[in-house]
């Protein structure tokens, strides 16, 4: 399907690859050793692949106040660079450390009634002097610290540190006047590391699956190399990863083989649900045996004879060679509102099922026909699962 022929929901990632013709001294003051290869990338993947920063909005629940270290703690330090035999007891002062957490839960109001939102944005006001960790944070003894980093909570619950900037009244005011509430941040990039991405600073209500734009591979000097451009050909920016790439080319199969994933990023599209994160990894926590088989395969096994033999070695092609797509985000209506739900896609390379091609050729024929070809390889969906938590 050609790109004008998509509708506008319909999700994509990235194109195959074709070669083309460009002189890129005039592009990007490069020149290649080989042949240039085009693929056309979604709004979606000009996103995960930018290096640039991105702006998220997070929770703030509190702080971590660091104090001033004694001088007996630098001393202690000092004694066991000298003599670094000693005692672990005697090593690190979690006393010079402070972690201040409020409780509430209420945040900022979000009634459809924006006057009734007001009232009660005033009404927190007028309480905020009452409240515990307020009144922690308005005695803090400044002089004796060190650093305050704020706080942070996603709606899973997991907390993570956040760098604050200017002097420490400069941070306690922050952490005072955003405390329950959700203030905006600057990330590095949407690439966060080891096959995590962070996908809330996508505008998924602004994507449009007739936009695209180009990204380009070339070899220099034995090295491959990406840059992506605008529609003028112009360099936008450069992708130092290759592994990036391999992401996009997954994530593109995933979605063309997966109803549950499309049935999520759709909802996501029209507003429904709210992305958080998409994680790539090697190898499912659980291993697949005889009497514990994906759908397709017992779909396949229902079809022909196999023995209890075929079977376990089936099981054993399945254990390898898989990759792992978790899609995180959170419904906002319906009977799953307000749950952390993770679609996990497990893709499988057919070349894994070379070992059963002569003993059981029926299996292999099958699961041929399932498969889709990319430069990420010849993959087909594995497996498919769903998973929700309460927040």
């Amino acid at each position: 399907m050609s790109l004008e022929e998509k509708n506008k929901e319909d999700i994509w990632i990235i194109s195959d690859g074709r070669p083309v013709s460009l002189d890129l001294s005039n592009i990007c003051n490069e020149t290649s050793s080989g042949p240039v290869t085009e693929y056309r990338i979604s709004d979606l993947a000009r996103y995960l692949l930018n290096p640039n920063p991105i702006t998220l909005e997070e929770k703030v629940v509190g702080c971590k106040v660091f104090y001033h270290e004694p001088s007996s703690g630098r001393l202690k330090r000092f004694f066991r660079k000298l003599f670094p035999g000693g005692k672990k007891s005697d090593r690190g002062n979690p006393s010079s450390i402070e972690e201040i957490v409020s409780s509430s839960r209420t945040g900022n109001p979000s009634f459809q009634d924006e006057g009734l939102n007001i009232h009660f944005r005033k009404i927190n006001e007028l309480l905020k002097p009452y409240d515990p960790v307020q009144k922690k944070l308005a005695v803090l003894d400044r002089e004796h610290i060190d650093d305050i980093k704020a706080l942070c909570e996603d709606i899973g619950r997991n907390r993570y540190q956040l760098n604050l900037q200017g002097s420490i009244n400069d941070k306690i005011n922050f952490v005072s006047n955003s405390l329950s509430s959700k203030t905006k941040v600057v990330a590095n990039k949407a690439y966060l590391l080891n096959g995590l991405f962070e996908m809330r600073g996508f505008n998924f209500s602004t994507f449009n699956a007739q936009n695209d734009c180009r990204l380009i591979k070339f070899l220099q000097d034995e090295q491959v190399k990406y840059c992506v451009l605008n529609s003028n050909y112009q360099v936008e920016y450069w992708v130092n990863d290759s592994l990036l790439v391999n992401y996009m080319q997954l994530f593109e199969q995933c979605i063309q083989s997966d109803r549950k994933l499309q049935e999520a990023l759709s909802l996501c599209l029209k507003g429904a649900a709210k992305p958080l994160k998409l994680f790539f990894a090697k190898q499912l926590g659980q291993d697949y045996s005889d009497k514990h088989l994906p759908m397709i395969y017992r779909e396949v096994f229902n079809s022909f004879n196999i023995t209890q033999n075929g079977k376990e070695t089936v099981a054993e092609t399945l254990n390898q060679s898989q990759t792992i797509i978790s899609f995180n985000y959170v419904p906002l209506s319906g009977p799953d509102r307000h749950k952390l739900c993770t679609n996990i896609s497990v893709m499988h390379d057919f070349r894994a099922l070379d070992p059963i091609r002569s003993q059981l050729p029926q299996i292999y024929s099958e699961i041929k026909k399932k498969t889709m070809d990319s430069d990420a390889g010849k993959l087909y969906l594995l497996d498919s699962m769903r998973g929700y938590q309460n927040v």
